[in-house]
């Protein structure tokens, strides 16, 4: 997160961080392991570490910020107030074990995704309330509120 607090406004405080989930990690030892006598498992292991560790997604209560790369630094970053709409993707195992993807889209980048994320619905929840409190028009009933 070295990215986004180097960059944070003076009034700007961050609402929510998007992390990867555990099954992204235990899917990459799982290269190593099933194919690291070819080198391919190895290789997939590697890149697949590199990005767990050089992405940053952060809800701040003025912009998303999306940061990757580790050489060369790509940055999405959006008011969030021009966020249009905010859509889940999280299936079967994704709602058994609290991961999911979620897929942004905005008047200025259009529409864009974001990698598997755990907690998808707090980070959803930061982002819309963040936008200007969206999330009031449509609020949740207590039974599938997330633990904070």
């Amino acid at each position: 997160m070295r990215y986004t607090l180097n960059t944070l406004a003076p009034d700007e405080e961050v609402l929510a961080i998007g992390r990867f989930h555990w099954t992204y990690t235990l899917g990459s030892y799982l290269w190593l392991i099933l194919l690291s006598w070819a080198l391919v498992g190895l290789y997939f292991f590697i890149i697949r570490t590199i990005r767990k560790n050089t992405t940053e997604l952060v809800v701040t209560n003025h912009r998303f910020i999306y940061k990757r790369g580790l050489i060369a630094r790509y940055t999405d970053e959006l008011t969030t107030a021009r966020i249009l709409h905010v859509t889940l993707v999280q299936g079967f195992w994704g709602r058994i074990l609290g991961y999911g993807q979620i897929v942004i889209h905005s008047a200025d980048v259009g529409k864009f995704g974001l990698p598997t994320i755990a907690r998808p619905l707090t980070f959803r929840r930061a982002l819309i309330e963040s936008g200007g409190g969206a999330a009031s028009s449509d609020p949740e009933p207590e039974d599938y509120k997330e633990a904070a």
